[in-house]
């Protein structure tokens, strides 16, 4: 009969749909979306489900488009005037691909007539404020992602690796409450970045408390765990691109690339440092690197003898100029009576580090504190730009070598942060400034620059303490003046 109400649109209907399915959003996609099923995309579901933040690195063709699409038509049929946005790398991925899926979705559902899907929208028939919005991200307006403060909010961000860092930063404010869900998708275009540490590093939840503690349970789905993946294409893509190529890690192992053009450490070097023991022998000097922090920056104190990073990296915020000096001293002093060892401080003696370097020096150890400005001539001026850029191409150097560091999320971050700069005509070394990281959305590589300050300056071998001449760990004669540890 003309004009009779449709019978998904009752009452009865709609809260049959909230209430089965509110909590079962892989029944959801089943039952009412009639999506065809796939084992990963449940183990994702049930994150999505219990967790405040999920996300997602794959391989291509395994469906991560379809997921998205299924987490925003399930998210808004099962909460009361819930609060979503879209994003996507660009505005192609977003309009073509993430929403255009949406809409495929929405046509095959059983509620499909609950919405109205527009270019940029996606609206409950019997609540206007109860929307999905497919939001274009940009650098220069990133709050036009704040503001989002509703009881039930979700975040889909597709192709999350080359979405910029501050967009994450400003979105973050939505997670404050408990039926808030972030959901990221996307290939591991990149080894830094918001995206690769959500599921690759420091913000991938590794141990029980994690994610409580406002981590990502993080996935990684090659596409060989897909069923919509041909296993022939997997083969194909093995013997055209090589197992071991970056492009079959990001386009098919769901990894990142070991290497970015412009990042001037590979990060294959802080990893394998970070694996490696060293054995530590006793004429290695210990020198610790000093990085004071601006107002919003932290300030790290970072512990290096010869081959070895030691474990007992600072890092403190907030610190005025003499309690820093005074922390400082401690260290010394507890390197001096618990370890027998004499701690040479190189600090950076710029902006507050000045009055750093001089409270050390009326504390007493002016013989123990060197203050360098990172920004004057380098040693080697026909090779670096300035002293900063010699101290970090000696870092990378030392990285070569059979080395040791701690495992420490900041350190591998920072040392894999900094990029590479074009040189121009000099050919000398350039690197980005901390101001160019920071417009990029990446945070002063704090810990990273501590390190590299004890390359800054040379310190020879400690004294014999035996008759016969000191070998290294491969029985060569040590080097004169091998403040390097080599």
């Amino acid at each position: 009969m003309s004009g009779a109400p449709s019978p998904t649109r009752t009452r009865e209907f709609i809260q049959f749909i909230a209430k089965t399915y509110r909590d079962d959003f892989n029944g959801y996609r089943r039952d009412i979306l009639g999506m065809a099923d796939a084992e990963w995309q449940d183990r994702v579901g049930e994150s999505l489900m219990r967790y405040k933040r999920t996300a997602v690195a794959a391989g291509h063709g395994i469906g991560k488009t379809g997921l998205a699409a299924a987490a925003i038509h399930w998210f808004i049929s099962t909460r009361p005037r819930p609060a979503i946005v879209a994003t996507a790398n660009t505005e192609d991925q977003l309009q073509k691909k993430l929403w255009r899926e949406l809409a495929k979705v929405n046509g095959q559902a059983k509620n499909k007539d609950w919405f109205d899907w527009k270019a940029s929208t996606f609206t409950m028939f019997n609540d206007p404020t109860a929307q999905a919005v497919a939001l274009a991200w940009s650098e220069n307006n990133p709050e036009a992602f704040a503001g989002t403060h509703e009881q039930h909010v979700l975040g889909v961000f597709d192709e999350a690796s080359a979405i910029a860092r501050v967009i994450f930063n400003v979105f973050a404010g939505a997670m404050t409450t408990p039926g808030a869900r972030w959901l990221l998708l996307g290939n591991s275009t990149r080894n830094e970045g918001y995206f690769y540490e959500t599921c690759h590093g420091k913000l991938r939840a590794r141990k029980p408390g994690d994610i409580e503690r406002g981590m990502w349970n993080g996935f990684v789905v090659p596409s060989w765990e897909s069923p919509f993946v041909d296993p022939s294409w997997v083969e194909e893509m093995k013997a055209q691109l090589g197992e071991d190529s970056d492009e079959y890690r990001v386009r098919v192992a769901g990894l990142p690339p070991r290497f970015d053009s412009a990042q001037f450490i590979p990060r294959e070097f802080v990893t394998r440092a970070m694996e490696r023991e060293v054995k530590m022998f006793d004429r290695w000097p210990l020198v610790l690197g000093v990085d004071v922090g601006h107002v919003n920056d932290r300030s790290t104190i970072v512990p290096r003898r010869g081959r070895k990073v030691l474990d007992g990296i600072r890092k403190l915020r907030g610190e005025r100029t003499t309690d820093f000096a005074r922390r400082i001293a401690e260290e010394v002093i507890w390197y001096r009576e618990d370890q027998g060892l004499r701690a040479n401080v190189v600090i950076e003696e710029i902006g507050m580090g000045v009055g750093v370097v001089e409270t050390l020096e009326d504390m007493g150890y002016a013989d123990q504190v060197w203050g360098v400005n990172t920004g004057q001539a380098a040693n080697e001026p026909e090779l670096y730009t300035n002293l900063r850029c010699e101290m970090w191409a000696l870092t990378k150097e030392w990285l070569e070598g059979e080395v040791e560091l701690p495992n420490d999320p900041d350190l591998n971050d920072d040392l894999c942060s900094v990029k590479r700069k074009p040189s121009g005509s000099t050919n000398k070394l350039r690197l980005e400034t901390k101001d160019e990281m920071r417009r990029r959305g990446v945070k002063s590589p704090d810990v990273g620059d501590g390190l590299a300050l004890t390359f800054a300056v040379p310190f020879d071998l400690l004294p014999e303490r035996h008759n016969d001449m000191w070998r290294d760990d491969y029985r060569e004669p040590a080097r004169a003046h091998s403040w390097m540890g080599w």
